[in-house]
């Protein structure tokens, strides 16, 4: 199994909360150390998964009134943008492993293999997806037309497969 944890013990949701941190991308402590905060970390807890003493916070915000800005009036900000790409990144990723096991059985299938029950049941329960409509609903879901891309609304997907599939049920 490959380790999905950088070496320098990040975690990818730290890794993106450090990415959306302006003025310290370089990494290092302070960026480790804000990326805890955008996360939701309280002060004393990104204190110690950093791993450094609170004087030491304290020197940074004497030093740097970059560090004090991001700190004090961009925590909110990055917070929402965090929440919305791990969203984006996570659905995206859990997207791409359901594509996956379609392939293998639908490619499966295709090449004349013989398909276990639950690979047969897996392949009648998948089939109802593939649709032009619901191409065109995840063509929307993923494309941007050079307009800014408004935020995946879970809900309003659901809401629009549902209405989908009671409208095929009705034909």
């Amino acid at each position: 199994m490959t380790d999905l944890v950088p070496s320098n013990d990040s975690t990818p949701t730290e890794n993106v909360a450090q990415s959306l941190i302006p003025y310290f991308t370089q990494g290092g402590n302070k960026s480790r150390y804000l990326g805890y905060l955008v996360a939701g970390f309280s002060r004393p807890e990104a204190v110690k998964l950093t791993g450094v003493h609170p004087t030491t916070v304290k020197v940074w915000e004497d030093e740097d009134p970059k560090f004090v800005e991001v700190q004090e009036q961009c925590l909110t900000t990055l917070r929402h943008r965090l929440s919305d790409e791990l969203l984006d990144i996570e659905f995206t990723r859990n997207f791409k492993l359901v594509l996956n096991k379609d392939f293998s059985i639908l490619f499966k299938d295709s090449t004349g293999e013989v398909l276990t029950e639950k690979e047969q049941q897996y392949l009648m329960l998948i089939r109802k997806f593939y649709t032009p409509q619901q191409l065109m609903m995840v063509r929307q879901l993923f494309s941007d037309n050079g307009e800014k891309k408004e935020a995946f609304d879970f809900t309003k997907t659901v809401l629009e497969i549902r209405l989908s599939k009671e409208e095929h049920t009705t034909r």
